[in-house]
């Protein structure tokens, strides 16, 4: 772990940090821009009211419209370069590993709302986007994933709740001989997915406990469709991964779950995200070590829960 750490540290210093260092010159030019074009427009429209002749005013208006849309212009090219220079780097590191490859990223690309509900994870996505399409394999098990924001109609009120925000996964490990399914679900949000569980109950899925460390048990809800032998695709190991990364984000109060569901041959991951991440600020430093830290963190846990299930399969 020590030596994963300083890998990736060692990355960040040498390619990351560069790249955000000259996104955060354009950030400042950007700034200085925008500060001194508010003061020029100040002038302008003080000198507009001070003359009172209502042709210039709107002589003036033409390249004052032009100056502001091409400032949004330069905004908007900001916003949408960062994020994909920033995972661009951060793909090129993790495809280094063996186990690990890349075949594609699209920056406006997601996963179809039919994907994500055939997880069983949740049961509806009326409203349902996506961005940061990832497309690769995990030895032999191709998979995509993306980041999504689900939200359903409330109805008690005329407004949306959250299903979903975060990273979901899905990966294709080929057990043609798997014909059920095992849903795995936080316990904290028992309350929230009392639909996926009775649904998930219609296929004939139980709650189960064979095979599962105690400590697992207490904060994740399993449950199995008779057919599903527990121990064939939720080892010890996966366990702790998951536990391990779960006190890791409880250790610093941040409130972030792991849902988990292997529906015949696929598998299904859905980690949520109690912030945007790599989402740049106009108006604030963007060079944080930390956050995209985290961001790796994330994506290479959901790639070592599908490495170790491609491991027992």
């Amino acid at each position: 772990m020590t030596n994963a750490y300083h890998d990736f540290r060692l990355f960040y210093n040498q390619n990351i940090h560069p790249e955000l260092v000259h996104l955060e010159q354009r950030r400042r030019r950007l700034i200085r821009l925008l500060m001194l074009s508010v003061f020029l427009m100040v002038c302008v429209v003080a000198f507009q009211i001070y003359i009172d002749v209502f042709a210039l005013t709107l002589l003036f208006l033409i390249p004052m419209a032009m100056w502001v849309s091409y400032l949004a212009f330069r905004i908007r090219v900001f916003f949408k370069e960062f994020k994909p220079r920033i995972i661009g780097l951060l793909l090129d590191f993790i495809d280094n590993d063996v186990n690990f490859h890349f075949d594609g990223y699209q920056a406006k690309g997601f996963i179809s709302k039919k994907d994500f509900l055939q997880s069983r994870i949740f049961t509806t996505a009326d409203d349902y986007t996506g961005e940061d399409l990832i497309k690769g394999q995990v030895r032999e098990t191709p998979f995509e994933l993306c980041e999504l924001r689900v939200s359903e109609f409330s109805p008690a009120r005329s407004k949306l709740d959250y299903v979903f925000r975060g990273i979901f996964l899905i990966g294709d490990y080929k057990r043609w001989d798997l014909h059920g399914g095992v849903l795995v679900l936080p316990d904290a949000y028992r309350k929230y997915l009392s639909r996926s569980e009775r649904a998930f109950h219609l296929l004939g899925g139980r709650r189960v406990s064979d095979n599962l460390l105690p400590e697992f048990e207490a904060f994740f809800d399993t449950y199995a469709t008779p057919d599903i032998r527990i121990q064939d695709v939720i080892s010890t190991d996966l366990q702790h991964v998951i536990l391990e990364f779960r006190q890791q984000f409880q250790k610093v109060n941040r409130q972030k779950e792991i849902y988990f569901s292997i529906i015949g041959d696929k598998i299904y991951l859905a980690l949520t995200q109690d912030k945007d991440l790599l989402e740049p600020s106009l108006f604030a430093s963007n060079t944080s070590f930390e956050t995209v830290s985290e961001f790796y963190s994330d994506l290479r846990l959901l790639l070592e829960v599908v490495l170790d299930v491609d491991v027992m399969n």
